[in-house]
């Protein structure tokens, strides 16, 4: 009987640290790094990108990107030109899938785009070209130096992440 109770206590100790350390793990918080850009171009056509990243230890671990085209009035009241910018996101964004939603506003567009696996992303693509009847130009190569690529699984800690993006122009909080 003299060993039962000698062992109560050192397993009631060690279930007790046990559950000290399954509650550390699971409270540890995964960093957000929110960053925003606006762009503007000719005739008060807009372009503000909003990049919602969640860094866990050294890795991005998903991105959420916004960005929301202002149209002048001029463009955004002639359903042609709106259909043709939509086509244009998406041949660039089709391979994401279910990723990405757009929402048609009053004078804008909104493309969200989720993603949670390895999907590459390009930031800071989209230009208007003026002489060209005012079309709009996403810029889809993945190696120009013009563009922002991150995908998820890319090593960054959450001060490296928005250093980056700090020095690409966007205002980090």
């Amino acid at each position: 009987m003299a060993t039962r109770k000698s062992m109560t206590l050192p397993i009631i100790f060690t279930f007790i640290i046990l559950a000290i350390m399954v509650y550390l793990f699971s409270s540890i918080k995964q960093t957000k790094v929110f960053c925003e850009k606006t762009t503007s171009f000719d005739s008060d056509t807009r372009i503000q990108e909003e990049v919602e990243a969640v860094v866990d230890g050294k890795k991005i671990d998903s991105l959420e990107i916004t960005k929301i085209v202002s149209l002048p009035e001029k463009y955004a009241s002639n359903p042609t030109y709106v259909n043709q910018l939509l086509d244009s996101f998406n041949r660039t964004l089709g391979y994401l899938g279910d990723s990405v939603k757009y929402t048609i506003g009053e004078n804008r567009i909104v493309v969200k785009i989720i993603v949670n696996h390895n999907e590459l992303v390009l930031l800071d693509n989209i230009r208007f070209n003026p002489n060209n009847n005012y079309q709009m130009v996403i810029n889809s190569n993945t190696k120009s130096s013009e563009v922002i690529a991150l995908k998820v699984g890319d090593s960054y800690t959450e001060g490296e992440l928005m250093i980056r993006l700090k020095n690409e122009g966007y205002s980090c909080t």
